[in-house]
């Protein structure tokens, strides 16, 4: 059974169309745990395991080498760990998990840029949704919220760097030699920005960053340039996956879109059992630190150790009916599944919680509202659009024909 399932593994590592929830069901309910040579390491499939793994700072730790690790930015936020990463990640959480900016000046210029490109869609006919809206829209707001405007003409660079990092774990050299490129042109970018900014610091992210300090020093310039690299890409990857993912589903249940149009409040727990049925994120790396035992196997100091979280969101034991998307699975709690107490494993678990994750619900949000006010239903023109990738996974396009509300079509839409 571990050798089909390692064989299994493989292609899934490859992210080509097929379905992961039958492998993950397959493997939970094989072994907790199985070897796998291609990534020289361990997978863990059960939620209870990937939540330790992900928590247990004594024998787990942020994988800082080699394939499968995102290290390809440099040091940030996701190397960092105890008081730390506590201290560094509140100097981001004051720009992306401020309630006053969040429901204030970041919503409302996520609302203006939204309206301004769902204005560019065809006055007919089918549109990308993904390439003129989810990817785009979250590329705007991190730019504006650092404060960054040519950051969108970098998007190659992101998708270049990223593709190096977490995704690669098979350690493919030339995906490596690409992002070292791309990285090195960013850095070239960001850096005189480093020293403006902290001769003349504004009201940005960017500029928190120049001017915080740790232990008494201020972040050092390749810290800065660590974050921002790492901040331009997370802060376009969690929201448009995402979304596209849930999008996809839900116009393909034409029923729950409409619910949705009429019922506005379950908006909040769409998106949370979106993300724990479709994660943007299905996959993280860590290194084992100490000799231990977890699934009733034995690891090692210095093994690798890859966590199915998006395994672990279809888990029965914790999740009734995990192969079911159940638009109000989370209707009184969604907030719950933003914050350091979520049960979903989609944006990390604990003091690890992704900090844009407020963020990227604020945008989804805004998303939502705006396609259910101006589509009454959408049809996919050009197929069914497969899934593709990973460790980071989604629909590789959202071409549909929408068929518009009537106020807006009588506008000229």
């Amino acid at each position: 059974m571990t050798i089909n399932l390692a064989a299994t593994f493989e292609r899934v590592m490859t992210g080509q169309p097929m379905d992961l929830a039958a492998f993950y069901r397959e493997a939970r309910e094989a072994t907790p745990i199985f070897r796998s040579e291609s990534f020289n390491g361990w997978v863990v499939t059960r939620y209870h395991d990937v939540k330790r793994v992900l928590t247990d700072e004594q024998y787990f730790g942020p994988l800082t080498y080699g394939a499968g690790s995102s290290i390809i930015h440099g040091r940030s936020i996701l190397q960092m760990e105890g008081d730390e990463h506590r201290r560094k990640g509140a100097i981001l959480a004051r720009t992306l998990r401020n309630s006053r900016l969040l429901d204030g000046v970041q919503r409302k210029y996520t609302r203006t840029l939204a309206n301004s490109l769902f204005d560019k869609f065809p006055i007919e006919g089918p549109v990308d949704l993904k390439s003129m809206f989810t990817t785009p829209l979250p590329l705007g707001v991190t730019s504006w919220v650092m404060d960054i405007h040519e950051a969108p003409n970098f998007r190659s660079n992101y998708d270049a760097i990223v593709a190096a990092g977490a995704s690669n774990l098979r350690g493919d050299p030339a995906v490596v030699e690409r992002a070292i490129v791309a990285k090195t042109e960013l850095f070239a970018f960001i850096t005189p920005l480093i020293k403006q900014r902290r001769s003349d610091p504004k009201d940005d992210l960017l500029s928190t960053l120049c001017s915080a300090e740790y232990e008494g020093e201020r972040l050092s310039d390749d810290e800065i340039r660590s974050f921002c690299s790492f901040l331009l890409a997370a802060g376009v990857e969690t929201t448009d996956r995402s979304l596209s993912s849930l999008l996809k589903y839900l116009f393909l249940q034409p029923d729950l879109w409409q619910r949705l149009r009429a019922d506005r409040s379950l908006i909040p727990s769409a998106i949370a059992e979106g993300l724990r049925w479709a994660p943007p994120v299905h996959a993280v790396s860590r290194g084992v630190r100490a000799d231990t035992e977890i699934g009733g196997q034995s690891v090692r100091e210095g093994e690798r150790i890859v966590t199915l979280m998006a395994s672990g969101n279809r888990d029965p034991d914790v999740f009734a009916n995990p192969d079911v998307f159940d638009i109000e699975r989370f209707k009184d709690v969604a907030d719950r599944e933003f914050s350091v107490k979520a049960t979903i494993l989609s944006f990390g678990y604990g003091r690890h919680l992704c900090t844009g994750s407020l963020l990227a619900k604020m945008e989804m949000v805004e998303c939502l509202e705006i396609l259910l006010d101006e589509f009454v239903s959408a049809e996919f023109t050009q197929g069914i659009p497969d899934d593709v990738g990973f460790v980071l996974r989604s629909p590789e396009h959202l071409i549909v024909t929408p068929r518009k509300a009537l106020a807006r079509a009588s506008s000229g839409h």
